[in-house]
């Protein structure tokens, strides 16, 4: 079972350009849980100085993608939802954990938390 989630971490980190040009870093998988992480960047700014929710956004669709991915199935966001709970500064690394909470027949739902190097809950 061990091989696919290592497959799936590896096609992610080198295949994937945009989680490459994202910067984001494929940390852990295993089967139905995935953990990424990007270290903020001026470039991920918004125009208040602080993480465009955007890349909130990218890593809870990326990191439930890449969760997904491991239980061996072709899949697609058909929907997401990001909360926002504090903000990210520049100069943070933020982590994002994805975690299968139901597999269905047809669709499956993971659920992801996004918090800071402090384990600060930024967005979920």
């Amino acid at each position: 079972m061990t091989e696919w989630p290592a497959f799936i971490k590896e096609h992610f980190t080198k295949d994937v350009e945009f989680i490459r040009f994202m910067g984001i870093d494929v940390m852990e998988t295993a089967h139905g849980y995935a953990k990424i992480s990007i270290h903020v960047e001026q470039m991920h700014a918004n125009t208040y100085g602080v993480t465009h929710g955007g890349v909130c956004a990218a890593l809870v669709d990326a990191a439930s993608g890449i969760c997904l991915r491991t239980l061996k199935h072709k899949i697609v966001t058909v929907e997401t939802t990001t909360v926002y709970y504090a903000p990210a500064s520049i100069g943070d690394t933020l982590y994002a954990t994805a975690k299968l909470v139901n597999q269905g027949k047809k669709l499956l739902h993971a659920e992801v938390e996004v918090t800071n190097q402090d384990d600060k809950r930024i967005a979920g």
